[in-house]
């Protein structure tokens, strides 16, 4: 069944998928929450844009018509007659279940300058794009230093990048997505900082590189971001030697890696599983890219649209989906590559947790806030010694709470990642075999006295007391 469909998401999929059910006669809402307010984008969600937004993003007219008209596909959808919901924050989605009896059909919670709406869907279709991975390094939290993706979002999709002097950490298809956008701007890349021995891109990007004469250092990382209040320059260090040397630069893109934007399958409850390819967590899906909650499609991107599509269609006969080996390289080496050489370059009293103020070597010691002025008395350790092999070996949770981590207002944007990085290097544990630290609604840090003025039916005002137990009348 698709009846009324909710497409999460205006990426290239998301849109693509809107308007081929458009097309096909359903009833179809696109929202996405670009372009997002000065304050939202502060909390680094979804990408990475760190203290320094630039004072451009207060003209909301003029970024609206900016993000619009560099958005052929968005227009596209706004013309074909797609009901497009922009600036627009889904902050959570709710349907019957184990401790919900009375939603009815389902419902996403949607929230606007306007106020919050509970838009009922038949079918949901997750196409939510992928986030920033920022690893942590001395300085990372001064203004000028943001996420590869953000840097792309201000350059591209906003138009108000303000650097000038720009240091790139990383060699991906990202970094080289995020360096030809700032040359064509003018932006003056002052250095390229690779952790490998050769760019990661591949030899048609370190051709390039070379040819536009931009410094490319094989097997360095940053050391420090300088500067008092904003970035003034970068020391970078080699893992050769020990070397290092220093650069001025007024801003630093961070440009290792993305990871999939997994908040909304996570905390509806989607059955998840570990998926190195991509270094993340994902929903578990079949070819159609259907999850294990009824009529909740996820689909990580175009390449891996074509079933969904060829369901909205009409058509009987969906054509296998090729593994994500074959589409992709594998992200989670290159990132505990750059996580490893950050520790190792780096000290233990680098700031993880950036809402928090936890360090490196407090969130690994399992050292309880500072605010509670107590320690462990004995040395613990975060790994599980039960003999239940198929248990979690640790669970980030239960570090969560025991030291903070990822509980500051950015709900974890900024470190949760790194932060489960750091437990496999540090104690020998696969990935897979961590619990991840749980998603929860409001998605997105919000006025809860928005959703508060949102009135509830007749019915759930009667029976509000009695949940989650069914309420009879005599």
């Amino acid at each position: 069944m698709l009846g009324k469909i909710v497409v999460v998401g205006a990426s290239s999929a998301g849109c693509t998928l809107a308007l081929a059910a458009q097309a096909a006669g359903h009833d179809v809402t696109l929202v996405d929450e670009h372009p997002q307010a000065m304050k939202d984008m502060s909390f680094d969600a979804p990408w990475f844009y760190g203290a320094a937004l630039p004072s451009a993003l207060l003209n909301e007219n003029s970024i609206a018509q900016a993000v619009l008209e560099g958005s052929p596909t968005l227009m596209e959808c706004l013309e074909s007659g797609v009901d497009l919901r922009v600036s627009t924050v889904l902050w959570g989605a709710f349907r019957d279940g184990p401790n919900c009896v009375n939603v009815g059909r389902p419902k996403v919670g949607l929230v606007t300058r306007e106020g919050n709406e509970m838009l009922e869907h038949d079918t949901l279709i997750i196409a939510t794009g992928v986030r920033d991975f920022v690893p942590s390094f001395k300085g990372w939290d001064l203004p000028g230093v943001f996420g590869g993706k953000a840097g792309i979002a201000l350059l591209d999709l906003y138009q108000v990048y303000e650097g000038r002097r720009t240091v790139v950490l990383g060699t991906s298809d990202l970094a080289m997505r995020f360096i030809r956008s700032a040359r064509a701007r003018g932006v003056e890349i002052v250095a390229v900082l690779e952790v490998g021995d050769e760019v990661e891109a591949g030899p048609e990007a370190a051709a390039w590189l070379a040819g536009e004469g931009i410094p490319v250092h094989l097997a360095h990382v940053i050391q420090e971001a300088r500067g008092k209040t904003a970035v003034a320059g970068a020391t970078c260090i080699s893992l050769e030697n020990g070397a290092t040397f220093a650069v001025a630069c007024d801003t630093i893109a961070v440009a290792i890696a993305t990871l999939p934007n997994i908040e909304l399958p996570a905390a509806m409850g989607c059955r998840m599983r570990y998926e190195p390819a991509v270094a993340s967590w994902v929903p578990e899906v079949d070819a159609l890219g259907t999850t294990s909650l009824e009529n909740v499609f996820w689909v990580e991107d175009e390449g891996r649209a074509e079933g969904l599509l060829a369901l909205i269609g009409g058509q009987d006969h969906v054509a296998d989906v090729p593994s994500r080996a074959t589409l992709r390289r594998n992200a989670l080496d290159y990132i505990k590559a750059w996580v490893a050489a950050l520790h190792q370059t780096g000290q233990d009293d680098v700031v993880l947790c950036q809402c928090e103020t936890v360090s490196r070597g407090a969130f690994c010691g399992m050292t309880p806030p500072t605010y509670l002025e107590s320690r462990l008395r004995h040395e613990q350790t975060p790994v599980t010694q039960g003999e239940n092999l198929k248990a979690p070996r640790i669970n980030q949770d239960f570090l969560k709470r025991m030291t903070r981590v990822s509980m500051g207002h950015c709900q974890g944007k900024r470190c949760r990642d790194e932060a489960a990085v750091t437990l496999s290097i540090r104690f020998g544990v696969d990935l897979q075999a961590i619990r991840p630290a749980s998603y929860r609604f409001p998605l997105r840090p919000i006025d809860l006295g928005v959703i508060a003025d949102d009135d509830e039916s007749d019915e759930i005002r009667l029976n509000w007391q009695m949940w989650p137990y069914e309420t009879r009348q005599d």
